[in-house]
């Protein structure tokens, strides 16, 4: 049919899902909370509208008055300063989703839960770490933590308000706090930091609109650094939730950050197969420090020694040393690595040190089991079967004597180390009628 003398009315731009990907790409790096270049945060459309020293970044309905537009825009574009310049169709988009009065349509924050879950079939069993004194395991169930005596596995605490999917939790140095890194897919990522003995929410922040990953500690305890979705390496004060640094040096998820180097520097492992060396304080790369071979998908911090282990996304666990390459190395050689350990065939789902830095355990798919392996040598110590279903978590107690593993079946399970006997396997929660 012709001639009804109308046209489709286009879709108004969506900040949340249009013009955030934009600003996250080419304008965060130096615009961010720990990083504000020209006193300028573009990081939320109420900083948007407040802008910094030259005004207004954004003025609803007038892309003309709005420096952000004018800094991004024309024939030699002022910004940004690094990195690729925006396409016209980028430009066009901003400029589009200024004239129509600059919406916010990010999803409001979900209310945190108060009150624990009631389980209708045993819940998805993910990260868990002992605490550093020898008490206390906690484990990330939905929407809370478990916390369980060390010695007898008692559940003492149940947590409730943890985000919907739970990257990690890690007990700080002086096993006084729990951190606790995750989000809402799409909607947040958030840190939140408990006080182990009242069993209370010290920090609760969001500083990202997608999830988080990798939570470690400084190890004087005052910072967290962790991955992101978004791309990013932030650190954040474990006190206040203030995000001090935040680096975007890679080009896919950032699925694991620790420290290294006594705090002062930062090792990040991402998707896009890299493991970057980083100053903690600002996040300047120094290096790449692997050959990128496969999705870093898991990264935890020796205990004793200034190296990490990496789970691959496609293979196996690889140890390296946190220090940057020899001058003009061979992109084919890889000086860093330490060594590699079993194979699995799906890539890798699990892995922890014992507290002593001498064991590593790893877990993957297909098999559906866990192994025990010597770190200086690689020899295999002992293999954990039993398991129906793919293993998310896992943590040596600080004697080394046993192992803790939990997964997709909802089962938590307890085995010898040196033998790999099966002691305990339980279900740590309680079904709803």
């Amino acid at each position: 049919m012709v001639g009804l003398g109308f046209q489709a009315l286009a879709a108004e731009v969506s900040y949340h899902r249009e013009v955030v990907p934009v600003l996250q790409r080419h304008c965060y790096g130096c615009h961010h909370p720990g990083k504000l270049k020209g006193d300028v945060d573009l990081t939320s459309v109420s900083n948007l509208l407040k802008g910094g020293k030259h005004g207004a970044a954004v003025v609803p309905g007038d892309a003309a008055k709005s420096v952000l537009i004018t800094e991004v825009s024309g024939a030699d574009p002022a910004m940004p300063k690094d990195g690729d310049r925006l396409s016209p169709q980028q430009v066009e988009l901003l400029e589009r989703w200024i004239r129509e009065g600059a919406h916010d349509d990010s999803p409001p924050a979900p209310p945190v839960r108060t009150e624990s879950p009631v389980y209708q079939a045993p819940p998805v069993l993910g990260a868990m770490d002992f605490s550093g004194d020898g008490q206390w395991l906690a484990v990330a169930a939905y929407h809370e933590v478990l916390v369980f005596e060390a010695g007898t596995l008692r559940r003492v605490g149940r947590w409730v308000g943890s985000p919907a999917r739970t990257d990690t939790v890690r007990f700080s140095p002086d096993s006084k706090r729990l951190a606790v890194v995750g989000g809402d897919p799409g909607v947040r990522g958030e840190v939140q930091v408990w006080d182990v003995g009242s069993g209370k929410a010290l920090v609760r922040v969001a500083p990202s609109q997608d999830s988080l990953f990798g939570g470690d500690w400084s190890p004087d305890g005052t910072r967290l650094v962790v991955g992101g979705a978004d791309r990013s390496v932030r650190v954040i004060d474990s006190g206040t939730g203030r995000e001090s640094m935040r680096a975007m040096v890679h080009s896919d998820w950032v699925l694991g950050a620790v420290f290294a180097q006594g705090g002062s520097r930062l090792i990040s492992g991402s998707r896009d197969r890299s493991l970057r060396l980083l100053e903690a304080s600002n996040g300047r790369m120094l290096d790449v420090l692997n050959r990128e071979t496969e999705p870093v998908v898991r990264l935890i911090r020796h205990p004793k020694e200034d190296r990490v282990a990496f789970a691959g996304g496609e293979s196996r666990v690889r140890l390296y040393k946190t220090e940057a390459k020899p001058p003009n190395t061979d992109p084919g050689r890889d000086p860093n690595l330490v060594r590699e350990f079993d194979s699995y065939g799906d890539g890798v789902t699990a892995v922890a040190f014992s507290a002593d830095g001498l064991r590593l355990a790893h877990a993957g798919i297909p098999d559906g089991e866990a192994r025990i392996q010597e770190v200086d040598s690689g020899k295999r110590v002992s293999t954990l079967k039993g398991h129906e279903g793919p293993i998310f978590g896992m943590a040596f107690s600080v004697d080394g004597a046993r192992l803790v593993t939990g997964g997709y079946e909802g089962q938590l399970r307890v085995f010898e180390v040196s033998t790999g006997k099966l002691l305990t396997n339980f279900c740590p929660v309680e079904m709803g009628r």
